[in-house]
C-alpha cells in the first residue's frame, strides 16, 4: 500500500512540475513578442474621425477616436458576452500606427485608469497586450517595445471614411 501512495505522490509531483513548466514557456514567449513598426494594410488619416468595432459571438469592443494629428481621444468599451461591461475614454498620442493612451473606464461601479495600445490601419484595429504593472495609480505597459498584437479580436473600420 505504502508503495502505491508513494507512486501516486511521484505521479502529482511530475505532472504538477510539467504544467508549471509549461506555464512558464507559454508566459515566456508571449512577453517576448516584439512589436512590429511596420504598418498594417492602408496608412491613416492624421485628422478625422474613425470607429472600429469587433462583434462576434455576443462580444462586442467598440472604438471611437478623433486624430488630431498625434494627439488622440475618443471612447472605448468592452461588452462580453455574460460579463461586465467595461465603458470609457482614451486619451494619448498617435506615434506612426500606434495608439498609445490612458484608458480611465468604469466597471462595477468603480472606475480605473491603464494603458491600452492599438495598431491602427484604415482597415482595422488591434489591440496590443503585453506585462503590465502599476504606475502613479494606473496600470501601464512595462515594456511598449514587446507588445503582442492579437488578431484573434480584430476590429474593423465601421467608419463610412475608409
Amino acid at each position: 500500500m505504502r508503495i502505491i501512495n508513494f507512486g501516486f505522490i511521484l505521479l502529482l509531483c511530475s505532472t504538477a512540475c510539467h504544467q508549471e513548466k509549461k506555464n512558464q514557456e507559454s508566459s515566456t514567449k508571449r512577453d517576448t513578442t516584439v512589436y512590429d513598426a511596420r504598418p498594417l494594410e492602408g496608412s491613416i488619416p492624421s485628422t478625422g474621425k474613425s470607429t472600429y468595432q469587433y462583434l462576434k459571438n455576443g462580444d462586442t469592443i467598440s472604438l471611437a477616436v478623433v486624430i488630431d494629428g498625434e494627439k488622440v481621444n475618443g471612447d472605448l468599451s468592452y461588452a462580453w458576452k455574460e460579463k461586465d461591461r467595461n465603458t470609457g475614454h482614451i486619451e494619448g498620442e498617435l506615434k506612426g500606427d500606434l495608439l498609445l493612451a490612458d484608458y480611465t473606464f468604469s466597471s462595477e461601479g468603480q472606475e480605473s485608469v491603464r494603458q491600452v495600445a492599438f495598431k491602427l490601419s484604415k482597415e482595422h484595429a488591434l489591440e496590443g497586450y503585453g506585462a503590465m504593472e502599476e504606475k502613479a495609480g494606473k496600470m501601464s505597459f512595462v515594456d511598449i517595445n514587446k507588445l503582442a498584437f492579437d488578431e484573434k479580436f480584430p476590429l474593423r473600420n465601421v467608419s463610412g471614411d475608409k
